[in-house]
């Protein structure tokens, strides 16, 4: 019923699995239809770095900001650093430092932050005042171009007007390197597991093989809520334009990353990486000295 990509992303280290997926929403360059045809771009031309580059660049001599960015909740940008890295070092680079195989300290993840410094001057000046929502609203007000984030934000879009929702697009995060290509997307996906110890595990299995289900999926997909069935054997005659063009995007990619708080350990990436990339926006110079500390707090975790 799924996806090898899925099943890839429902895997434990230990290759057995754990998790029934149930939806997902991708991380991919949103922007509003409406904007880029004022501008004279077409989304389908913006396939690698240069053509991403010349958008935001159309963009800025229009008076927008290119990439709407807000990053005061601290977990924002980590969606910028996956897809980054998984485009110029690959997906199994990434998982390997998410998994601590790989050092932060690396030369191929400092390039990371080579590539994201060249879309600071595109980026609003106040990303550190700003969460996700205060950047959705550069993109809603048409003060911005484009922005990276979850598809799950069109539900706001949504609610500001149909017609806003309507207006609503997303495209894959353009090629960087071409051994990689566009392979690799952030999807986290939403699913659920059985506690092993439960009074009823039977029935817990139960559930959430129905939950997986595409039967289980069309009852919730028939509450109105906006989101994509993980199942491959999905009836998306119902789905809208926004959400059959995320689909599309999904199957570009082979791999699917879960966002870095997801794919790493919750005590290093809430209290360690999140404060390190805000203090990367505040003093870019001062990156070796983040990367340093980074993986110096890595190592100091303790064993799970």
């Amino acid at each position: 019923q799924f996806n090898d990509s899925y099943k890839i992303a429902s895997t434990g280290l230990d290759g057995k699995q754990y998790f029934v997926p149930q939806s997902w929403y991708p991380w991919g360059l949103h922007f509003r239809k409406s904007m880029l045809a004022e501008l004279g771009i077409d989304p389908d031309g913006i396939y690698d770095w240069d053509d991403f580059m010349g958008m935001l660049d159309g963009m800025k001599s229009k008076g927008l900001v290119g990439f709407a960015a807000g990053d005061k909740g601290g977990w924002e940008a980590m969606g910028t650093f996956d897809i980054l890295n998984a485009r110029i070092n690959g997906y199994q680079y990434h998982v390997d430092l998410m998994a601590g195989r790989e050092q932060w300290t690396d030369a191929r993840t400092r390039e990371v932050f080579t590539y994201w410094e060249q879309l600071v001057p595109y980026m609003n000046d106040n990303v550190l005042d700003l969460e996700w929502d205060g950047a959705m609203q550069l993109l809603l007000q048409r003060k911005a171009g484009a922005m990276l984030m979850g598809s799950w934000f069109g539900g706001n879009f949504l609610e500001q007007s149909q017609e806003d929702y309507d207006d609503l697009w997303i495209i894959p995060f353009p090629e960087i390197n071409p051994e990689h290509a566009r392979d690799t997307i952030d999807a986290p996906i939403d699913g659920f597991c059985v506690a092993a110890n439960g009074e009823n595990t039977d029935g817990g299995k139960d559930l959430i093989k129905f939950a997986g289900s595409k039967e289980g999926m069309q009852a919730m997909l028939d509450t109105g809520v906006p989101m994509t069935s993980a199942n491959k054997n999905q009836d998306t005659s119902s789905y809208d334009s926004f959400q059959k063009q995320q689909l599309a995007v999904m199957d570009e990619a082979k791999y699917i990353t879960q966002f870095l708080d997801r794919d790493t350990r919750p005590d290093f990436a809430g209290p360690v990486v999140g404060p390190a990339f805000q203090q990367w926006f505040r003093d870019p110079s001062s990156i070796d000295g983040i990367l340093e500390s980074l993986q110096e707090q890595w190592d100091a975790l303790p064993p799970l």
